[in-house]
């Protein structure tokens, strides 16, 4: 029910115009985490249990995309010949997906780490996965991430070239989903070396998380809403 309510809504939209707004991005970004979360509960049973922090994100998404949806643009044809951009638009949002996730299993883990440590009992940390169940999926969702992000950064850099006969262009967006990449890319380094989790890989990902949020759905809020 969750998955067909989060689709209408975009389906609707594309249907008449292209969505090249902030709620309409809000919009994908919700489905795009909650269909990347179904599979993820379909291949580890135990990632149900995240559902306690995951919905609550998804609804602040939900009710922000309903609030901004009188501003969006509703005139805009998008129409490209090139397939690039696709594949840039979707490995884009499957990233932000991914590392939403990521960011959400690693608080999980801090909060679990942190009540052990306590040696507190918490209702919630009772009902998030076992600690190292969610040290083994942040790792694979942060990898995923850094594959599918790696390939928009590669479609980023084949439309630049297109578009301007240039390869790079060292724009806020770039420079963003760059640093972006390094930050998971060391992250994942670490933690297969050193093992970081809890506090540290938390900051680490939220920094990763932030740098993509102004990436994509920031620089989308900044010029239609801010400017």
């Amino acid at each position: 029910m969750a998955v067909v309510g989060s689709l209408i809504v975009p389906l609707n939209v594309l249907a008449n115009y292209w969505g090249a707004g902030v709620a309409f991005s809000l919009r994908v970004t919700l489905l795009a985490i909650l269909l990347v979360y179904c599979l993820t509960c379909l291949i580890y049973p135990f990632a149900h249990r995240l559902g306690i922090l995951i919905f609550p994100y998804l609804l602040v998404l939900g009710v922000g995309a309903a609030g901004l949806s009188t501003l969006d643009d509703t005139s805009h044809v998008f129409y490209s010949s090139s397939k690039w951009i696709f594949v840039h638009i979707i490995s884009s949002v499957l990233t932000y997906a991914l590392i939403s996730l990521s960011a959400i299993v690693s608080l999980a883990v801090y909060l679990s780490q942190r009540s052990l440590k306590g040696k507190k009992n918490n209702k919630l940390v009772a009902l998030l996965p076992a600690i190292n169940e969610g040290n083994k999926l942040q790792t694979k969702l942060l990898i995923f991430a850094q594959l599918i992000l790696l390939c928009g950064l590669l479609t980023g850099v084949i439309l630049q070239y297109f578009n301007t006969k240039t390869f790079l262009v060292f724009d806020h967006k770039t420079v963003l989903t760059t640093l972006a990449f390094l930050i998971i890319g060391f992250v994942v380094y670490l933690q297969e070396r050193s093992g970081i989790r809890g506090k540290i890989a938390v900051r680490f990902i939220m920094f990763a998380y932030l740098m993509l949020t102004l990436a994509y759905p920031g620089v989308k809020f900044v010029g239609q809403i801010l400017l």
